[in-house]
């Protein structure tokens, strides 16, 4: 009888009650563990790890590329999850016994899939499968928002220099999914850098510049300087689609509305 009570109890019990220790070390392995749930697993983050507030607080252990061992250690760590293992620091977390998982999804179905991937590893699979399937209906309910028409568009990832979304990027990706054109497409890697010559070349109808250490009007300026003052120049959240997380959603979202409310002879109909 004793028996049966204890394993009814032990039934009974979270599949996360043996939670990880999880160091977060990008910004979007923060996000994607604190949306299934995980948050309160995560013992330490890297900088800009700034989404949900709830991480804001907890110990940073350096940056996704230069991470302080001896300070992560303290931290009694069970699991790291990376960006890239290939730097000596991730190396030496391994010896030292932490279990290492590389993230770094490049396409919103990557993303979805490593939202599964880390609730697996975490013990919170049932939270995992729950948001995937909330953010695959929204995608859908997304696609009735696309032009018709595929509308060229240069996406300026920074500026000095001048970098562009290559076709090998994440926002490449964000684009297409918007019913957009990249004009840099056929450039297979993720932030190839161009120069205005081939930007004139490419002939965009919008520029898309990212509200991230710039003065977007001052990009509006340059660029109606050099396409005239009927190019569009639309402004989005870096974070929001620079990042592999749910909310990258959200940016896709914020795109598509500014997109549709171009002029109609230049978005298309919309479906």
């Amino acid at each position: 009888m004793k028996t049966l009570l204890i394993t009814a109890i032990l039934l009974l019990l979270p599949l996360h009650a043996n939670a990880e220790r999880i160091l977060a070390l990008s910004p979007h392995a923060c996000e994607i563990l604190a949306a299934i749930g995980a948050v309160n697993d995560i013992v330490g983050t890297v900088e800009y790890c700034d989404y949900p507030e709830s991480v804001t607080r907890l110990p940073k252990v350096g940056s996704y590329n230069r991470i302080q061992v001896e300070s992560a250690m303290l931290l009694k760590p069970t699991l790291a999850v990376v960006m890239n293992d290939g730097t000596k620091a991730v190396k030496k977390l391994r010896k030292l016994g932490v279990r290492v998982i590389v993230s770094n999804p490049t396409t919103i179905s990557d993303m979805l899939l490593e939202i599964k991937r880390l609730g697996s590893f975490s013990g919170h699979v049932q939270e995992a499968e729950m948001l995937v399937k909330r953010l695959t209906q929204r995608l859908s309910d997304l696609d009735v928002m696309k032009a018709r028409r595929k509308i060229p568009v240069f996406y300026e990832i920074w500026f000095d220099p001048l970098i562009a979304a290559g076709g090998g990027s994440r926002i490449h990706d964000v684009l297409n999914r918007a019913g957009l054109e990249n004009v840099f497409a056929e450039l297979p890697m993720e932030g190839p850098k161009v120069n205005v010559e081939a930007v004139l070349r490419a002939a965009p109808e919008v520029i898309i510049v990212p509200t991230e250490n710039r003065n977007v009007a001052e990009r509006e300026k340059f660029w109606k300087q050099w396409l005239g003052e009927d190019i569009t120049v639309i402004s989005v959240h870096a974070d929001l689609l620079h990042r592999p997380t749910p909310r990258l959603l959200d940016g896709l979202e914020e795109l598509m509305k500014k997109i549709a409310l171009l002029p109609m002879q230049q978005a298309g109909q919309h479906e």
